[in-house]
């Protein structure tokens, strides 16, 4: 930590500045602040492409829960607004590289790699996913919480990312704004999912009466 070393952070500083570091200096800004004006130019130009042609498709990913404005700009870049070509939710995570192969059979996750894909596209989602999971009462963050007593984080992190993958897809494919539903969806989610579970494991029990 940076507050730790504050005294040797004054130390590093203590000494004396040639001409010629001065001249190292200045260019080393000139070069930051042309970067910069760069940086700020392609946002503008990517801010007014969006707006023109997928403002609808933006507003909607920006209010999926952990996607924020960058995340909205990188699906857009990469998948744009069609989602006719990919006929599920599941074709598209595969597409992005985010869905393991069968790695969920009878409420058991197995431990499989994670495919190739669009590493662009791959990395936004798993961090938005991240930002998801730390929004506190969210349904991301009880499934995360559920996921992680299974498995290790980063794990946890790609089946909350595949699934973050599969909101995305029905909501652009919709155009429909995300609803937050909360904890409680996912509390009773739960209990139909344990109920379904719990009655098909009674099947043969009650035929064999």
């Amino acid at each position: 930590m940076l507050k730790d070393k504050k005294d040797l952070l004054i130390k590093a500083l203590d000494g004396t500045l040639e001409n010629h570091h001065h001249i190292q200096l200045q260019m080393l800004l000139d070069d930051y602040d042309h970067i910069q004006k760069q940086v700020n130019f392609l946002n503008n130009a990517i801010s007014e492409i969006i707006k023109e042609h997928y403002a609808e498709a933006f507003q909607c990913l920006d209010s999926i829960s952990g996607i924020g404005v960058k995340s909205a700009e990188i699906i857009i870049s990469e998948a744009g607004k069609d989602m006719s070509r990919f006929p599920t939710g599941g074709h598209f995570t595969a597409w992005c590289g985010i869905a393991p192969g069968n790695n969920e059979s009878a409420g058991k996750w197995k431990n499989t790699a994670i495919r190739k894909g669009n590493n662009y596209l791959r990395v936004a989602i798993v961090g938005a996913a991240w930002a998801a999971v730390r929004m506190k009462n969210s349904y991301w963050h009880a499934l995360f919480e559920k996921l992680r007593k299974r498995m290790k984080a980063q794990k946890a992190i790609e089946a909350v990312a595949r699934r973050l993958l599969k909101v995305v897809y029905k909501t652009v494919d919709t155009l429909t704004i995300y609803q937050e539903k909360g904890i409680a969806h996912f509390v009773d989610l739960q209990a139909k999912a344990n109920l379904y579970y719990n009655t098909k494991s009674a099947w043969p029990n009650l035929h064999a009466e």
